[in-house]
């Protein structure tokens, strides 16, 4: 493997090795956050923010051996580093360590409960032969190249659009030449049907911008229609927020393509579409949402996970999901005038457990007029509390009394199914029924009729044929399965016993000529002089 970086030249200053390597880590981890050293950079030139903890990289462009002088500025870097608490510190330098070096740094590093690794010369020339347009980049003045190739795809692409089809492998060699060279944004081009071209700039990894930034300026003009003043605002804001937003090529009439250079030039364009400016910070935020009266106390709250955090010249925009991914929420800081805009999205998936809907529709059911709600980032409050205006409040409020019914069966019962698209009226006394037996000791209620099933044989039993001869049988009781029918779906919830004050016989069954001791045969009954019945739960799955 050929080595493409002398580590010793003179071109490779203690600045550029820190930017090629930062640049060649960001690569490596997308979510790798560069710091800046102005102000003393605490033992950490890149870090790198993981679930499992944060993780540092100390850069030094050391040559030759790591002397006394080079050993005291690694054991500084590492002691500042230690006061951040990482899970891993990694000291990457341009020099494979010998014996010696190894035991210095393994003293060194026992002193420290993470580990501590050395990522030497060998190391680098692996990830920068695996990398090469890193040192063509800072090395090899690949940057002209890079602006000679991007006035090149212009010219062929007002070309293609002038229908050249010939030159269609042309411009995706060049697109393969600048990817060849430039280690900051990939390239991509695409020719539509139509004949109309589109170039694609895309960043390898978050915080680009601060290592090479890429401007656009031009000439718009947005018409004064529904949809022009859509696209001009969606277009202001994705310069003052940070958010993703689609120019239509018919409101371009001049666009100017800035690389970042001391030059720059003019493109055709059939539209344009900035991405959304992502700021690293979103993963390190632990927000909630409340919900408050008007004295302050929380009527509701609801913890959020952030997914994405843009930023712009005015603020930034957060972008969050509840728990259960069924509510989305997007704030929008405006710094100038101090004003927080909360905006939410509800949408119920199929086949989900009311007990997984029931947190997220109960605090919805709780946004009413008279109420503020606030966004608590990191235990602060994010901005003054907003007033809730009219909102569809009854509407969630009335599900989450469905989504609490639900639950209560499926907790009692042990038996769990997927929240009912519909219900029929029918439905829902059923499901009010198996509510009150299962979360009730006792229910007692009246009753009018009711039967039985025994066979033949059952008949001669000495407890049936007491009820058969006697006028009025007193506390009889009887046990049948607790079924709710929903839909084409029966649920067998558990057992239940009804024990009936005063029962009669309305109807004695008659026995066919043909029955064999093991034929079914029904017993109606009716109330005596007490027709109260009471029902309890004999037996369920979950927990009572």
């Amino acid at each position: 493997m050929k080595n493409r970086v002398d580590w010793t030249d003179e071109r490779l200053g203690s600045s550029v090795y820190e930017d090629m390597i930062s640049v060649l880590i960001s690569r490596l981890h997308p979510e790798a956050q560069r710091i800046d050293g102005a102000g003393g950079d605490g033992g950490r030139d890149v870090q790198l923010p993981l679930p499992t903890g944060l993780e540092i990289f100390e850069l030094k462009r050391f040559v030759g051996r790591v002397g006394r002088s080079q050993r005291a500025q690694i054991a500084r870097s590492l002691k500042r580093a230690a006061a951040r608490n990482p899970v891993a510190w990694y000291l990457v330098v341009p020099i494979d360590h010998t014996d010696g070096e190894l035991q210095w740094f393994n003293d060194l590093k026992a002193e420290y409960s993470f580990p501590c690794i050395w990522r030497g010369k060998t190391w680098l020339d692996d990830h920068m032969a695996a990398h090469p347009n890193l040192p063509r980049y800072y090395l090899e003045g690949s940057k002209e190249v890079i602006y000679d190739l991007l006035k090149q795809v212009n010219d062929e692409k007002a070309a293609l659009t002038r229908g050249v089809p010939e030159l269609v492998e042309r411009v995706r060699a060049l697109k393969d030449q600048l990817n060849e060279l430039d280690p900051h944004y990939e390239f991509g081009f695409g020719i539509h049907p139509d004949g109309s071209v589109n170039i694609t700039v895309t960043p390898f990894y978050r915080g680009v911008e601060k290592d090479r930034a890429i401007t656009l300026g031009g000439a718009f003009e947005f018409p004064d229609t529904e949809e022009g003043k859509k696209a001009a605002q969606t277009f202001e804001d994705a310069f003052n927020y940070g958010t993703p937003a689609t120019v239509p090529g018919g409101y371009i009439k001049d666009l100017k393509f800035d690389v970042p250079l001391a030059v720059s030039s003019n493109y055709e364009t059939g539209g344009l579409q900035l991405g959304a400016a992502i700021n690293m910070a979103a993963e390190q935020l632990h927000a909630v949402l409340r919900i408050q009266d008007a004295d302050g106390l929380v009527i509701a709250q609801i913890p959020l996970r952030s997914t994405e955090s843009t930023a712009g010249l005015r603020g930034g925009e957060l972008k969050f999901v509840d728990l259960t991914c069924v509510m989305n929420v997007t704030t929008r800081f405006d710094v100038p005038t101090r004003r927080l805009n909360v905006h939410y999205n509800f949408h119920q998936p199929e086949n989900c457990l009311p007990g997984v809907l029931l947190p997220t529709v109960h605090f919805l059911g709780q946004m009413r007029p008279g109420r503020h709600m606030t966004i608590v980032l990191n235990g602060h409050e994010a901005g003054p509390p907003i007033e809730i205006p009219a909102s569809e409040a009854d509407e969630f409020s009335d599900m989450a009394s469905l989504l609490r019914l639900l639950a209560d069966i499926q907790h009692v019962s042990g038996v769990y199914f997927a929240v009912p698209q519909g219900l029929s009226s029918e439905e829902m006394r059923s499901l009010n029924v198996a509510h009150a037996y299962l979360t009730n000791k006792v229910v007692t209620h009246q009753w009018s009729e009711t039967s039985f099933h025994t066979t033949v044989e059952g008949l001669s039993s000495p407890n049936i044929r007491r009820l058969g001869m006697e006028r009025e049988v007193r506390n009889m009781w009887l046990q049948s399965p607790l079924v709710v029918t929903l839909g084409n779906e029966a649920y067998t919830l558990g057992v239940v016993r009804r024990v009936m004050a005063s029962v009669c016989v309305k109807r004695w069954p008659k026995i066919p000529e043909n029955a064999t001791p093991d034929t079914e045969v029904s017993i109606d009954l009716e109330p005596g002089s007490d027709a109260s019945v009471s029902v309890s739960m004999v037996s369920t799955g979950g927990l009572s």
